[in-house]
């Protein structure tokens, strides 16, 4: 008889993302349609996106220009990107999670540089990703 064994017999997969990092620092998020301002002040950062406070309505995918400010520095960097989350609290909306298009290499190295003396998110588990579909294909073999 096949035993599948335990989850930890499972290959993981290497994170995708790196770790978010609480800075709170100034923005300027707004929708590339209607060109509406959705807010101006994250939360959080990371070198692939933001969470951004709000109390605008925007539906996820809809893509959004932002202007950020390096967290503790007086820099400031232009990007694209794409609402991928909307959270809630109290039936209002409290933030948006926003995902860049691929920065320049100069502004990611400045993001990375200057999150690296930020604090990781508090809370956050880490992230682990199994490798379900590479397990399947072995035992099928």
């Amino acid at each position: 008889m096949f035993s599948f064994g335990t989850e930890a017999s499972i290959p993981s997969i290497a994170p995708r993302r790196e770790t978010r990092r609480l800075a709170r620092t100034a923005c300027q998020v707004v929708a590339e349609r209607g060109f509406r301002l959705l807010g101006e002040r994250t939360l959080d950062v990371s070198p692939h996106g933001l969470l951004l406070a709000t109390r605008a309505l925007a539906i996820v995918r809809e893509s959004v220009l932002i202007s950020l400010r390096i967290p503790g520095g007086s820099s400031w960097i232009d990007a694209e990107g794409a609402v991928r989350r909307v959270l809630w609290q109290n039936e209002r909306v409290h933030a948006l999670a926003i995902e860049f298009e691929p920065l320049s290499l100069t502004d990611r190295a400045l993001l990375q540089a200057s999150l690296q003396r930020k604090p990781p998110v508090f809370g956050q588990a880490p992230r682990i990703r199994r490798d379900y579909a590479g397990w399947v294909a072995r035992i099928a073999a």
